[in-house]
């Protein structure tokens, strides 16, 4: 605030003025005019002189003083700076490190509650075949044209490949464990493969494959895994059709592989054991008989050697995959429950180290020695 005597003097007057209307109207005339002066740049500049004592009085009062508030009205204006950006930044990558994996685990974890779901959902249907075909295990292959064949299951429907399908999904009668349960359960028909003017594929009587999951098709199929493929074992198509899953299907949904011991088709010398069909009360273990479990081959999993012998220290199962976290697989068992079992190096370890059965299953044990 500055020292202003011109308007020192106009309030003096004006007081002068206000003292005339207490003594006399005399003394009032004389000073009237005089306090009439008052300009109206002078009024003006009275109030610019009342505000800016009000913001300085302001400025005391508040609690960190002068400079505090100048700070504040600087800050208001200032934008951010390259380093507080970097660090916000980095706080979120940092967040994302953190909650990105733990998302990844929720989802894998979802994925493996859908896929024992599943596979609990077959167990049940096993039961039901075996009640109504005089307690038969289903055979994990079978070939339906062989005469040989049982009249019991003799008959089983299964399309033929339509022209042109490439992998070929197989001939009629000739199919895996998933065909029968598919067909019995009554999932069909869900879909046609096919021109207009040659036999549709509606898979009535065989499960989804390839070729239908090929096309696009997500509906829902109890003999494949939540879980996709990672990888494959890059065969010309799935067993037991083909040597084994191709590269092309990798991102599907895994296969179930089924155990090679209930094979059913003729035995050949690649597969000695295969051509016997089974019941449940020739098992003696169904607890820890394993029926199938998670395959990047295909519906038939397959032994890694010809010499299937409790002599054979090296034999093991192929087409196996662990596709779960902490390198697991998911297994079915003949009595109906499911576990998650982890990766193993041999029959001979997943039967003494871990209690599951996988061959001679009619039998107390296999491995001997």
């Amino acid at each position: 605030m500055y020292y202003d005597p011109s308007q020192h003097a106009a309030v003096h007057r004006c007081a002068s003025e206000r003292d005339a209307a207490r003594f006399g109207s005399s003394h009032m005339s004389v000073h009237v005019g005089t306090c009439r002066e008052l300009s109206a740049d002078q009024r003006t500049a009275d109030t610019r002189v009342s505000t800016r004592m009000h913001e300085r009085s302001t400025v005391r009062n508040h609690p960190f003083g002068s400079r505090a508030h100048r700070g504040m009205t600087r800050g208001m204006t200032r934008g951010m700076t390259i380093v507080e950006i970097l660090a916000v930044v980095g706080v979120i990558v940092l967040l994302l490190g953190i909650l990105l994996p733990a998302v990844n685990l929720a989802r894998r974890n979802a994925l493996w509650g859908r896929s024992q779901a599943n596979l609990r959902q077959v167990g049940q249907l096993l039961v039901l075949y075996a009640t109504d075909n005089r307690d038969s295990i289903v055979p994990t292959a079978f070939d339906y044209r062989d005469p040989s064949t049982p009249s019991i299951v003799n008959g089983k429907p299964r399309s033929v490949s339509p022209p042109g399908t490439s992998p070929p999904i197989g001939a009629a009668g000739y199919g895996s464990w998933t065909d029968i349960l598919w067909t019995s359960g009554g999932f069909g028909p869900v879909g046609s493969i096919g021109e207009s003017t040659g036999p549709y594929w509606d898979y009535r009587y065989d499960s989804p494959d390839a070729a239908l999951y090929a096309q696009g098709w997500d509906g829902t199929n109890p003999f494949r895994s939540a879980e996709i493929m990672e990888k494959t074992v890059g065969g010309d198509g799935a067993t037991p059709f083909g040597t084994g899953a191709t590269d092309l299907e990798r991102g599907e949904l895994g296969y179930f592989g089924g155990n090679p011991f209930f094979d059913a088709r003729p035995p050949t010398s690649a597969t000695p054991y295969a051509g016997k069909w089974w019941t449940m009360g020739q098992m003696k273990r169904p607890e820890v008989s394993m029926y199938c479990c998670d395959s990047n081959a295909g519906e038939l999993l397959a032994f890694n050697s010809n010499n299937v012998s409790p002599n054979n220290a090296a034999l093991d199962l192929a087409g196996v995959d662990w596709r779960y976290s902490g390198k697991n697989t998911l297994m079915l068992f003949l009595d109906g429950h499911v576990d998650t079992i982890p990766e193993w190096t041999g029959l001979v370890e997943l039967e003494k180290d871990l209690g599951v059965r996988v061959m001679n299953l009619e039998r107390k044990t296999f491995f001997t020695n």
